[in-house]
């Protein structure tokens, strides 16, 4: 009853250990919802996004952040209101998007037509017409900013190879590519910096340098992709975080991709203020990024900021999970939340820790039940090396099981890449498609709950095998024989005690026939742990059981003979 009791009681701790680990939102590949929306603060941080921009009177910025962020309707319409209000006070927010003395200086000298609609104009259509980009080059070339002067001078620019110089019949997407960088440039919205190795890279293809005539074009491209789809005040706000040209072009590839996304794309580079976070993301993680930046955006910059520094999915549990979180959750202390947040290494290793202590709780359990079911033999000692290590082996066990439960994601496989060609590639003319952003991979098997759930059962048959054979061993024991006649018995017994070895044999033959069969859609791994677990589990057998009782019991029959030897001279001396 003593034992029982203690059994039980180790695996309430062990029980109690794996909640509070659950209870830890950390994980090893991805991260969890409630970390990403601790940082909503109840959605005042979306809401001073949104203060801050149109107190600035950036209207376009507004709208496509209320768009993204998927603000309450209440919350929304009273920001389109304050919008409204805008666009009839000045009517060239329209157009602008936000206010710019350089580009509100153009439409006053191309006289453009006012209109009370809140929709901001995109900036390339309205620089396409031949006029309108005459009237802009005119304007331009009365400023004082050498780089400007460069650009406009590279407008006839020979040796483009996917668009056409100003001057040619097809040439109005250049030009007005140029113009608009002239635009931006003239307004101050690209730091000195990079303005000026705008305007030498302009310099330079002037003189006909292959690599600058292509990097200008490539310049060209980006900001032609950019400015269809944005309002200027927009287009500048994103001039103002580009901090090269490689920045610019990958701003411009993701609108490419993900031209019905325009707005989300705009908020996210935005919030997280660098390109190049946003565009990994979302190619390391082409099946649920975009997904995962949705629910970000939700909850502000700094959760957004997170996510993508993070580079990690959202966690998303299974069914019986979910519903196992949502009974717990509220027991949830906040300070572990806090802990995930702003230490996510710490809290994994807490994490780790609590599934560690559960997994030893669990062991001893399970050592004090194996010692009360055998109360005739003396047991060893718990400070036995030996007694140490299957304990530690047991925990290390049931500690990347629970967290393999609890996280099925670290089991599947991560795609590699070569170190040569990392970078996400995608064409200008087809790169429509969010598949453009993957990578060429290897095609890697992935760990499914098919596989799982054939591992488990492998695991558990052999497990049976093996008590079984404790059994028998046991059995033996228990007999008042002899020696040498136990000895024969266990000699006996022998194809039992290989029995393991059978069925992990025919456990991986019958997996590759089900797999090649297409029965089944485990990977193949779980066919060779088929074997590989029976002979783990016979080698154990053997070695640690079977090999010291049979040292014992050859040790007791050559006692025994020598005593039967000594007995039998008495006789003859009598």
């Amino acid at each position: 009853m003593l034992a029982l009791i203690k059994t039980s009681t180790l695996l309430v701790i062990a029980l109690l250990f794996a909640t509070a680990a659950l209870l830890i939102p950390s994980h090893l590949r991805s991260i969890d919802l409630v970390v990403i929306e601790s940082n909503a603060q109840n959605g005042r941080a979306v809401r001073a996004v949104l203060d801050e921009t149109i107190s600035s009177a950036h209207t376009g910025s507004t709208l496509r952040i209320l768009n993204a962020t998927q603000v309450s309707p209440t919350v929304a319409q009273a920001y389109q209101a304050q919008i409204q209000a805008l666009v009839e006070q000045y009517p060239s927010l329209r157009a602008s998007g936000g206010p710019d003395r350089s580009f509100e200086d153009f439409l006053a000298l191309i006289q453009f037509a006012p209109s009370t609609e809140i929709e901001p104009l995109a900036l390339l259509p309205q620089l396409l017409p031949r006029s309108e980009r005459a009237s802009l080059s005119n304007m331009l070339k009365e400023s004082s900013n050498a780089n400007v002067a460069a650009l406009l001078d590279a407008r006839d620019l020979p040796g483009l190879i996917r668009l056409h110089p100003a001057s040619h019949a097809a040439g109005a997407p250049y030009d007005a590519g140029i113009l608009t960088l002239s635009l931006l440039i003239e307004g101050g919205h690209f730091s000195p910096t990079l303005a000026q190795q705008i305007g030498q890279t302009a310099a330079q293809a002037k003189l006909g340098t292959p690599t600058a005539v292509h990097a200008l074009e490539d310049f060209a491209i980006a900001t032609l992709s950019l400015g269809r789809q944005l309002d200027h005040r927009s287009l500048a706000d994103l001039a103002s975080i580009t901090g090269s040209l490689a920045d610019w072009g990958r701003m411009g590839t993701l609108f490419r991709a993900q031209p019905d996304r325009i707005d989300a794309l705009y908020a996210a580079l935005r919030f997280a203020g660098n390109p190049d976070s946003l565009y990994n993301y979302l190619a390391k993680n082409p099946e649920t990024g975009n997904n995962d930046l949705d629910t970000a955006l939700k909850n502000g910059p700094a959760a957004t900021q997170q996510l993508l520094a993070e580079a990690l999915p959202i966690f998303r549990p299974t069914q019986l999970l979910n519903q196992l979180l949502e009974l717990t959750s509220s027991y949830r202390p906040q300070s572990v939340i806090e802990l995930s947040q702003t230490n996510r290494t710490a809290a994994l290793t807490v994490k780790a820790s609590l599934f560690m202590s559960a997994g030893l709780a669990f062991a001893l359990a399970m050592g004090a039940a194996w010692r009360a079911s055998l109360s005739e033999i003396k047991a060893v000692e718990r400070s036995t090396p030996s007694i140490i290590a299957r304990n530690v082996f047991t925990s290390l066990i049931v500690a990347l099981t629970l967290w393999a439960c609890f996280e099925p994601g670290i089991l599947k496989s991560k795609n590699t890449e070569s170190e040569t060609d990392s970078a996400p590639r995608i064409e200008f003319v087809v790169a429509d498609t969010l598949n453009s952003l993957k990578s060429p991979v290897k095609a890697m098997q992935e760990l499914n709950q098919v596989t799982l759930l054939v591992l488990a059962l492998f695991f558990i048959a052999q497990l049976i095998i093996y008590c079984f054979c404790l059994i028998k061993l046991k059995e033996i024991a228990k007999q008042k024989l002899s020696a040498s006649l136990k000895i024969k018995l266990l000699e006996n017994e022998e194809n039992l005690f290989d029995f393991g070895l059978y069925v992990g044999l025919g456990g991986t033959v019958l997996s590759l026939i089900l797999v090649a069969v297409g029965i089944v859609e485990a990977s193949l791994m779980a066919a060779y742990a088929s074997t590989l677990f029976g002979i783990l589990f016979v080698a154990i057998l053997k070695v640690l059981n079977l090999r010291p009782y049979r040292r014992h019991l050859i040790i007791q029959a050559n006692s025994e003979t020598a005593d039967a030897n000594g007995a039998l001279m008495k006789n003859i001396e009598l």
